[in-house]
């Protein structure tokens, strides 16, 4: 139960994470923002990764949820534990 309430709440903090870097890219492509260096790069492009990345973090944690509550999900083995 305690890995549940993890994942939850891991769940939900890279669904908001996920969320607002979203919405950062999609308000500075409205806004035309460019970074000040002398490129001036529009700042939505190297944003969007960061938002795609988190985007595919929070579908990991919610698979990882899924299975758990379906009770799929595999043990994790403890490192140096014998393998019997």
């Amino acid at each position: 139960t305690l890995e549940v309430i993890a994942l939850v709440i891991a769940t939900t903090l890279s669904g908001f994470l996920a969320f607002y870097a979203s919405r950062l890219v999609l308000q500075s492509w409205e806004i035309e923002d460019i970074s000040v260096g002398i490129d001036a790069t529009p700042l939505w492009i190297p944003q969007i990764f960061m938002a795609l990345g988190t985007i595919v973090f929070f579908i990991a944690f919610c698979d990882e949820l899924v299975l758990e509550l379906m009770g799929k999900r595999k043990a994790v083995e403890k490192e140096g534990s014998p393998h019997e």
